[in-house]
């Protein structure tokens, strides 16, 4: 009898001692934040952590997603954090989302704290970080040979090709092989020639088509990509610009072929500054400056997922003035911080230009129209297909 006692005590001391464990993991995790990152560069997210551990909150733990799948249902419950590109995903997810104070974005220009606004109206879904931008750079000796004032108005702009086909082979060049480059481009086409607010209905056009083929896409984007057509017809644009490279870029620059350059700013870091210190950025001019526009700008942002822990402390300081210059300088990309200090000219002109637009920043068409890496590539296919015949 007292050898069964014993062991009852035994098992019951074994249970209250699991019990306790379990509790304390569960009381641990509780308090842990968990920063999760989904389709960022390791540039970002190198940034984002040095300036969270700065914090020296006791926990906090990092994670990778697999940007090749979309988000599962219950990523809310595994994360505090989740830092992505504003995108359809993003809008698709806003619901999930804790909505945040409006305190937390009084340091950011109006038009940037927008691009976050829910559906309703009422709150934001997400956190501004950092501004990525598709720029178009002027070659600046050939600029000066020309001179010529980077031009305001679209039609401007094909005045100025046309006066560098005359002096250079690539009067302008896009790498359009990657599909991020060939998308931006025409994104950034499709905005200034509709203005914001049209461009942000072809783009729900282009979403709600799940059967695109070359034969098929919507008129609103055949438009853009007839003018497109146009351009590369009359050589503004290098014809071969949807096969063309991020090493072909490079090789042009070299043998200073290129009289302009469309890229994104993340990509002008990658390139040696002995090259790329000849190329000034600047926004595309717009077809019609009396409608409103935005600035193709993809925009990294955070997710509050969780009340529980100082998930929403740490956005908070993410945003403060200092923290933003440090992401900035670590990031390279632009801050969104109206009194933050940027990296250097590109950067603080990015800020500039998204505030100054009426619209904000706007998401490029692989964002706003597909939550896959697979479906993005197929219409980036089927773009190719049209623009090529």
């Amino acid at each position: 009898m007292k050898k069964r006692t014993l062991l009852i005590l035994i098992a019951a001391a074994v249970v209250i001692v699991a019990a306790g464990i379990f509790i304390t993991v569960a009381v641990i995790n509780a308090k842990t934040i968990k920063v999760a990152f989904y389709g960022l560069d390791e540039r970002v997210q190198k940034a984002v952590k040095g300036e969270i551990d700065k914090m020296n909150f006791r926990r906090v733990r990092y994670y990778v997603l697999d940007e090749e799948e979309i988000i599962s249902n219950d990523y809310k419950k595994k994360y505090s954090i989740l830092i992505m590109k504003n995108s359809l995903l993003a809008k698709m997810s806003e619901d999930d989302f804790i909505p945040m104070r409006e305190e937390i974005f009084e340091a950011l220009p109006t038009s940037i704290r927008n691009s976050t606004l829910s559906s309703s109206g009422k709150s934001h879904y997400a956190l501004p970080l950092l501004l990525d931008h598709f720029e178009i750079a002027y070659y600046r000796i050939l600029q000066e040979q020309l001179n010529f004032e980077p031009p305001q108005s679209y039609g401007a702009l094909l005045r100025c090709l046309e006066k560098m086909k005359e002096e250079i082979d690539i009067p302008l060049v896009c790498a359009g092989a990657n599909d991020n480059n060939l998308f931006a481009f025409v994104s950034v086409m499709s905005e200034i020639l509709y203005g914001a607010e049209d461009y942000k209905k072809m783009l729900s056009v282009v979403k709600d088509n799940a059967s695109l083929n070359k034969d098929n896409l919507p008129e609103e984007l055949t438009r853009v990509l007839d003018e497109i057509k146009a351009m590369q017809n009359k050589e503004l644009l290098y014809p071969a610009w949807t096969k063309t490279s991020s090493r072909d870029i490079v090789y042009f620059m070299q043998e200073r072929k290129i009289g302009a350059v469309s890229m994104y700013l993340s990509d002008r870091r990658k390139i040696e500054y002995n090259l790329i210190k000849y190329y000034d950025s600047n926004f595309f001019p717009r077809y019609n400056n009396r409608v409103e526009h935005g600035l193709i700008a993809p925009l990294i942002s955070a997710f509050l997922l969780t009340k529980k822990t100082n998930a929403a402390l740490v956005l908070s300081r993410l945003v403060s003035s200092d923290v933003q210059s440090e992401l900035s300088n670590m990031s390279l990309l632009a801050p969104v911080a109206s009194r933050a200090e940027s990296v250097d000219r590109q950067a603080d002109d990015v800020r500039f230009w998204a505030a100054s637009s009426a619209a904000g920043a706007l998401g490029g068409i692989e964002e706003e129209c597909e939550t896959t890496g697979e479906r993005r590539h197929l219409l980036a296919q089927k773009i190719r297909a049209y623009l090529e015949n």
